[in-house]
């Protein structure tokens, strides 16, 4: 039951939402110590034994933090828009793309909204974002990247907006995932316009190196494609490792062989915590420490069975400091 509920919450299906058992106390003045809270879930969960395990985590967060907790299901009792009419709500805790999510919080400044997957900076005193550490993040795509061009003697592609600079950071950390995965190549990045025709001379470096197409077993997916894009990019073959956050699935969602993890069961815990305490603060991009920064779709597209297990251990290492990312940086070249 207890990796079923990790699934569910790696599937990004849950949504939190936190209610004051008493008065609605403002940011400014919240006395943990004379409220009692409940927790409700808003699940997308359907199926009966998906909703028993949402309900089971529910129950295990909210006991950890000492607060009560029930469940909500938007597609039986509702969109999201219907939160805002429940009396004593104090905290929706989302993913950033949960429809009608964005707008909800702007039309209710004196509600809080935890978003989690929003990379941008929030704009609005009621919103803070949640994200994963996003050095890390392209550090383990590099890597990831590399292990499954593992048998092609060609470089792998990374797509790109536009194209990146040696000393851009974003491209540092791929590149040092791929040094730490013991590959010496430069990977191909290939622009966007590209990939949807927009712009025929999109594929040239600015020393005038040609068209980059589409290269190796694999591809690290920088930056959002457009909708003409996915099938320049499906015509390519490769498998993807999405760097995004988000939870929706993408056009090509079955060659995504890995992609950043859900940060739910972490954000759950932590937010509950700081709205009791009084410490919740809005308009902030925070990082969260989640129990993994990715999830392994595929792992038959690694040539190491034990992929998974092997990320886990790096993963470790990296929170602890024992591999420093940036020592793999040195002559990154474009």
């Amino acid at each position: 039951m207890k990796q079923r509920i990790l699934q569910l919450v790696a599937a990004g299906c849950l949504t939190a939402v936190f209610v004051s058992g008493c008065h609605k106390p403002t940011f400014e003045h919240m006395e943990p110590s004379t409220i009692k809270w409940s927790m409700s879930v808003v699940s997308t969960a359907q199926s009966e034994a998906e909703q028993q395990s949402v309900a089971k985590l529910a129950q295990e967060v909210a006991g950890k933090q000492g607060l009560s907790a029930d469940v909500l299901y938007p597609a039986q009792d509702g969109d999201v828009a219907k939160l805002a009419s429940q009396k004593g709500l104090d905290l929706v805790l989302a993913s950033a793309d949960t429809p009608q999510i964005a707008e909800l919080a702007k039309a209710h400044p004196e509600l809080r909204f935890s978003l989690l997957g929003d990379t941008s900076d929030p704009e609005l005193s009621n919103v803070r974002h949640l994200v994963h550490d996003r050095a890390r993040v392209l550090f383990i795509a590099g890597y990831l990247a590399a292990e499954a061009n593992r048998t092609s003697n060609q470089p792998f592609t990374v797509v790109v907006k536009e194209l990146r600079a040696a000393d851009d950071p974003d491209w540092q950390m791929i590149m040092a995932g791929m040094h730490y995965a013991g590959r010496k190549d430069v990977p191909v990045q290939v622009p966007v316009s590209a990939l949807d025709g927009t712009d025929a001379a999109a594929g040239q470096t600015a020393a005038g190196q040609g068209a980059r197409p589409l290269k190796g077993l694999s591809a690290v997916l920088l930056d959002p494609l457009s909708e003409k894009a996915w099938a320049g990019l499906g015509a390519g073959g490769q498998w993807l490792i999405r760097t995004d956050e988000k939870t929706a699935a993408l056009p090509l969602q079955d060659r995504v062989i890995a992609q950043p993890a859900s940060l739910y069961e972490t954000a759950l815990e932590q937010e509950a915590e700081l709205l009791v305490s009084g410490k919740w603060t809005g308009q902030q991009k925070v990082i969260v420490e989640g129990t993994r920064s990715y999830r392994i779709n595929n792992a038959s597209a690694f040539a190491d069975a034990g992929m998974d297990v092997r990320l886990e251990l790096i993963e470790e290492q990296l929170k602890s400091g024992a591999i420093k990312p940036d020592q793999y940086t040195a002559g990154v070249g474009q």
